[in-house]
């Protein structure tokens, strides 16, 4: 027990003065001049029965230490964040798609991506995810990976593919199985441009494959297309291709259709990206 207290003592400070912002108080304790809270206390039997004046933060330095933890700790999260946003969206420019960028053309487009993001923890339990679809240049991409980006800020597994870079995954044979397990741990696949991939009976498995996976694992599926509902159900009907038609059978279980508005938001940036050449260009001018 001697040596447990000669131990003890050593960690016991030696008196000192106060600093200058610093005072003593009647206790005898130094004390913060800007808080008026104590700089130290006594610790009663620290030492063989004997207590020992030990140092302490004062309120305001207290508060300090927390803001800077606090601090630190959402500089780590925005790093996480911002990590798993590039794993997640290869595409740099798609990183920068965000509810705070629409135009405000569509606002009920707006509303509904919103309201998918805000209710998403109530989603997730059974994989629900969305159609969006449209003509060409509507804005499909855009609302996607605005829901995207929006569910990586609230750090849920996010990944941005194709359905092209599915079989692609699949056609690395040695590898197929941990690039199928790497998207099944995903909470939500955005699928840009479905009916543009390749068709073939080996990309029609693998895609049937990687769907039907996501509504068993409960992986939630963002899907642009610009196929309506209406396309979707009669090849879903169509027996005379099976696995066409399973795949999106399946995609219409877990897949709520919504419609982007028909706002033709790539024709007019082209319109303006031109008159803004033509202008630098000194093209048209009188």
């Amino acid at each position: 027990m001697e040596h447990v207290n000669d131990a003890l003592s050593k960690l016991i400070p030696p008196p000192r003065q106060p600093d200058a912002d610093e005072y003593v108080g009647e206790n005898g304790l130094i004390y913060c001049k800007n808080c008026k809270t104590p700089r130290q206390f006594v610790f009663e039997n620290f030492t063989g029965g004997k207590p020992a004046i030990l140092p302490k933060l004062c309120k305001c330095r207290a508060e300090a230490a927390e803001k800077q933890r606090k601090e630190e700790e959402e500089r780590e999260r925005r790093e996480r964040i911002e990590n798993a946003r590039h794993k997640a969206i290869s595409v740099p420019s798609y990183r920068g798609y965000r509810f705070s960028a629409d135009d405000g053309k569509t606002p009920k487009t707006t509303e509904i991506c919103k309201n998918y993001v805000r209710n998403f923890a109530e989603f997730s339990k059974t994989g629900q995810g969305l159609l969006l679809y449209g003509d060409v240049g509507t804005g499909k991409t855009f609302y996607a990976l605005c829901i995207a980006n929006a569910l990586i800020d609230r750090e849920y597994k996010v990944l941005h593919t194709s359905l092209a870079d599915v079989v692609k995954m699949a056609q690395d044979f040695d590898n197929a199985e941990s690039h199928f397990m790497r998207l099944m741990w995903q909470k939500c696949i955005v699928i840009d441009d479905l009916g543009t991939e390749r068709a073939t009976s080996f990309a029609e498995e693998q895609i049937y494959k990687f769907i039907d996976g996501c509504n068993t694992h409960g992986v939630a599926l963002i899907v642009t297309t610009n196929y309506t509902p209406k396309e979707l159900e009669a090849a879903a009907a169509d027996t005379s291709d099976l696995t066409h038609a399973r795949i999106y059978s399946r995609l219409l279980e877990k897949c709520f259709p919504v419609r982007v508005n028909d706002i033709k938001r790539r024709e007019a940036n082209t319109a303006k990206n031109k008159a803004t050449v033509a202008e630098l260009l000194g093209i048209n001018k009188k």
